[in-house]
């Protein structure tokens, strides 16, 4: 069996963070999310895959050489101009039989290895046509629901949201395995879910995988905090590469993954889980909270706090700054005493809840994209959005998204 996985969509919604990489080229705990999803399909033991790629594609090359370094068969496909999951799904149809059964994967879907497993143990199993892994309805009814029977079989899809009238209570969860033909139907039909929904019709026996853990659509900046706190759920023990230097009066606390070359300064605290990656600075009297994932070659000055937050590779938080609930791409600079307010509260300063995309959040920083520079003792109020390669004036005080 192949693996199918797709990368090619623009990321519009991941904007400001995608502008220079397509989204599944963002990184946590020093992977990028396509290798999580590579990562699952080959503990399924798969060695063969396809990835369709197209906005910034050649980004994804690198990664696909690591892994034929490892002894798998990679190929990249271009999309091209087909449009959407359907246009991805047959510009790769010449690369498999329509006699044997595919696994496709969504390259922005963040869940362990276990996912997929559980994917092809269903596949395997009840011996059926094919298997959808589904989770219950709440994250995302973009791709599609689907209702199922008393034995564990998909008995009918809709494109449609859930409602007591259609009774289908789950949504699809970014992978599934389809039989060959599928491509010539997807092309006749159009529509992923009509497709999909004619299998059935067709008398093909398609299982449900049901999930009930991890799982996180990484389609909004905001989601990969949700999939960083996912990612540090398998975290039993501690890991301090032997390079790195950290001060005898640094304190370490809880689980910490921290790389090699990572210098922690003098009086700094890591309370974990934290990430810190390859060649990273943790200034003196710094303050790295829970759930903090800073990739690698970023540089955070002194006495700086910084929790629950994504921080991409080469970026740079100067002194007495604090960084909360936020995530900031790659090589963004924030002068000292920037501050990103954290506590989502109403016009009578009441504190409040916002939902995005299904999900809630009681706190929620700033979104700063890649390349942008913040300057110094400039205020973000919450939720707020930078465009990348913005220059923002020192002391401005930012009440509205900058795009």
């Amino acid at each position: 069996m192949k693996g199918l996985v797709l990368t090619g969509g623009f990321g519009k919604e991941m904007l400001p963070l995608s502008k220079y990489y397509p989204k599944t080229m963002l990184t946590l705990h020093g992977r990028h999310l396509l290798e999580y999803v590579l990562a699952g399909l080959i503990e399924t033991n798969l060695e063969e895959f396809i990835v369709v790629a197209g906005y910034l594609g050649d980004k994804i090359k690198p990664i696909a050489e690591k892994y034929r370094q490892q002894g798998f068969s990679i190929q990249i496909i271009d999309q091209g101009d087909r449009k959407g999951i359907e246009g991805a799904i047959t510009s790769a149809s010449e690369q498999f039989s329509d006699k044997e059964p595919f696994l496709l994967a969504y390259g922005d879907i963040f869940a362990p290895p276990m996912f997929y497993q559980h994917l092809m143990n269903s596949f395997i199993n009840t011996a059926a046509d094919g298997a959808i892994a589904v989770t219950l309805v709440g994250k995302s009814a973009e791709f599609g629901i689907a209702a199922i029977d008393d034995r564990g079989f998909i008995k009918k899809i809709l494109p449609e949201t859930p409602s007591e009238e259609n009774n289908a209570n789950y949504i699809f969860a970014g992978a599934s395995i389809l039989p060959g033909e599928f491509f010539e139907i997807l092309r006749e039909e159009y529509k992923l879910t009509t497709a999909l929904a004619r299998l059935l019709k067709e008398q093909r026996r398609i299982c449900a995988s049901v999930w009930q853990d991890e799982w996180v659509d990484v389609g909004y900046p905001w989601d990969l905090l949700a999939a960083n706190k996912d990612a540090f759920k398998p975290l039993e023990y501690s890991r301090i590469h032997k390079t790195a230097k950290i001060s005898p009066s640094a304190h370490i606390s809880g689980l910490t993954l921290i790389e090699e070359n990572v210098v922690i300064d003098h009086n700094a605290e890591i309370v974990g889980p934290c990430f810190v990656g390859k060649n990273c600075y943790i200034g003196t009297n710094s303050l790295i909270r829970a759930y903090s994932c800073i990739e690698r070659n970023c540089k955070i000055g002194y006495s700086v706090e910084v929790k629950n937050s994504v921080i991409q590779q080469g970026t740079k938080i100067g002194r007495l700054s604090f960084v909360g609930d936020s995530v900031i791409g790659e090589n963004a600079s924030l002068g000292s005493g920037v501050t990103t307010m954290n506590v989502l509260e109403d016009a009578q300063s009441r504190k409040m809840t916002k939902t995005i995309k299904g999900r809630v959040y009681h706190k929620l920083g700033a979104i700063i994209g890649p390349h942008s520079i913040i300057g110094s003792n400039t205020v973000m109020l919450p939720g707020i959005i930078v465009d990348s390669d913005k220059v923002i004036p020192p002391g401005t005080v930012i009440h509205k998204d900058l795009k």
